[in-house]
């Protein structure tokens, strides 16, 4: 087959500065490839060098700095009329379906991500092709007409149980539509140190994520700061860098400098923006990571990631991270600070709960990898394209390997 995966508009398919989605894509490109597929990657571009996998295709992506005052006005007006999500959509839009009408052979699938406007376009461009939706987040639409605007997906392919159930609730998607799949890891990049069991001396913490009130690296640092309070040998890592500010800016943020001062009281050692590929390093030289979203955080690209790491994780009963647990993580309620702070003060304390931990999350971790969530994913590819089912992806689907912990 010849997939064709478009990037956001909002997102840059780099490791240096692509987010999660980019990393997603970048796997599912990786391991198409790998199994004998040609891959197609369209994607904003932005000077740092982008991932390898994939044959990349730039589109020329506008943004408020690159536009005149008249024609961010114009652009603004035309957003309004076609109800877009996103200011500036008709420079993307136009890119990539210019970019689809070129690739030869024409894609036999196109796979979106939180895109619930460019499917319409891409069958404008390319009719016989399919057009296949995944849902990473709670994703809306300001379309006035929802049910049109969905038309033109073929499967709609939602991150999880929850990002399922809550697409079926906000949207007019048949459910026979509906075909959820989940994230993977990379066991062979994000892998446990040597004597991983063995706890550092202090016992090392990690944040890893968006500086974000939502993301709840505040919690983190309050919970650290107490247990040094009780004597307790603990450390504490903050990495991650503000969304849309530049790296270096951060204490322009409100919510970055009230941080920062919690961050100071917990001794904690701000690393700042990390580049994707130095990720699997970080993680491995810690051995608690915290993931204590106050949002509904979805199928979480980093619970797996910490686990494939031997680290012991500490997330919210928020969204889809107990699903994406599995089992093998201490869930939390986020709000509720003396559970957080009762969960990693077990852990810190006692060597051999913290050992058992770190196992679970290397079996979770195990059963959960990317060349297995592209099996899935192709043969959903498979049943749309007409090779090997006549039912729809949401009706007959393979089954993930789950392995609960108790």
């Amino acid at each position: 087959m010849h997939v064709c995966l478009l990037n956001m508009q909002i997102e840059y398919y780099s490791p240096v500065s692509g987010g999660a989605i980019a990393a997603v894509t970048m796997e599912y490109a990786r391991n198409l490839e790998a199994m004998g597929h040609r891959v197609t990657v369209l994607t904003a571009l932005n000077g740092d060098e982008p991932y390898r996998e994939g044959e990349v295709v730039p589109l020329a992506v506008r943004t408020r700095d690159s536009l005149s005052f008249i024609e961010r006005r114009i652009s603004d007006l035309r957003r309004k009329m076609n109800s877009w999500d996103y200011p500036y959509y008709e420079y993307y839009m136009r890119s990539f379906k210019g970019a689809l009408a070129r690739l030869s052979p024409a894609p036999d699938v196109v796979l979106l991500h939180n895109d619930l406007v460019s499917a319409r376009y891409i069958k404008q461009a390319l009719p016989r092709t399919k057009v296949a939706l995944m849902l990473h987040n709670e994703t809306r639409t300001v379309q006035r007409d929802k049910k049109k605007a969905l038309a033109a997906v073929d499967a709609f392919l939602p991150l999880g149980d929850y990002i399922r159930n809550w697409t079926a609730s906000a949207h007019p998607v048949p459910t026979a539509k509906l075909a959820p799949i989940r994230n993977g890891v990379d066991i062979d990049t994000f892998k446990p140190r040597a004597a991983y069991l063995d706890a550092a001396s202090p016992v090392r913490v990690l944040f890893v994520g968006r500086i974000d009130p939502n993301k709840g690296p505040d919690i983190a640092a309050d919970a650290v700061a107490q247990l040094r309070k009780e004597g307790l040998p603990v450390t504490l890592t903050v990495a991650g860098g503000l969304w849309f500010y530049g790296h270096g800016r951060e204490m322009e943020d409100p919510y970055f400098r009230l941080l920062k001062i919690k961050m100071d009281v917990a001794g904690a050692d701000y690393r700042g923006h990390v580049n994707r590929n130095r990720i699997p390093e970080l993680m491995r030289g810690h051995d608690i990571v915290c993931i204590l979203s106050r949002s509904q955080e979805p199928y979480a690209l980093v619970t797996l990631e910490a686990m494939a790491s031997g680290c012991a994780v500490i997330a919210s009963k928020r969204g889809g991270l107990p699903e994406a647990s599995g089992g093998a993580a201490i869930l939390v309620e986020p709000e509720d600070f003396e559970s957080v702070a009762a969960a990693l003060r077990s852990l810190v304390s006692d060597p051999e709960l913290l050992r058992a931990q770190k196992l679970k999350s290397i079996r979770r971790a195990a059963t959960q990898t990317w060349k297995a969530k592209t099996e899935i994913l192709e043969g959903i590819f498979r049943q749309l394209c007409g090779a090997g089912s006549e039912s729809a992806p949401g009706q007959r689907r393979v089954e993930e390997p789950e392995e609960a912990f108790h």
